[in-house]
């Protein structure tokens, strides 16, 4: 009886020691690249009753070990829904710019207005640091019940170099 326990509580330790939780999914373009495509469906499919599965922290669309997300923003330029930094939620970002001068969702919507989805690059300080890091963000537009939404997912330390060798199909804001 006292083996039987003992694996038991073995078997149940590597099961948890194994699952996808123990080891997040890496982020990488390709993940981003498919959250925003995923996002893009269930907002189709659910239209807005779709934002509290995309702001769930045990959701899907909060991944890799949260150091991935997805936002949302009209093309006025309206942050829609951020999950990690929810008072962004109804600020107009239109003049928002990277140290370079990009202006971030200026560009975004660029993109998704011409070509319906591509990827931002920029450089942004990576949250508690000062110094700006390249990012890229993969962003789309989707229709909803009359209303134009972009959805968003972006990382850190990948330029439009990496960007173009990994997606050389894929539009990207230059």
């Amino acid at each position: 009886m006292h083996k039987k326990i003992l694996s038991l509580i073995f078997g149940m330790t590597m099961v948890v020691l194994f699952s996808s939780s123990a080891f997040p999914e890496p982020l990488t373009p390709k993940l981003c690249k498919k959250k925003v495509i995923a996002a893009a469906k269930l907002l189709k499919k659910k239209g807005k009753d779709a934002f509290a599965e995309l702001k769930d922290p045990k959701g899907p669309f909060i991944f890799a070990d949260g150091k991935g997300y997805i936002w949302i923003h009209n093309l006025d330029g309206i942050m829609i829904m951020h999950p990690i930094k929810p008072a962004l939620d109804g600020k107009g970002l239109m003049d928002m710019r990277d140290t370079n001068g990009v202006y971030l969702f200026v560009a975004m919507n660029e993109i998704v207005e011409e070509k319906g989805a591509g990827w931002i690059p920029y450089v942004w300080p990576k949250p508690g640091k000062k110094e700006s890091s390249p990012k890229v963000s993969y962003v789309m537009l989707v229709e909803v019940d009359g209303h134009e939404y972009v959805v968003g997912s972006g990382m850190y330390d990948i330029t439009a170099k990496d960007i173009k060798k990994q997606f050389p199909g894929d539009a990207i804001y230059e």
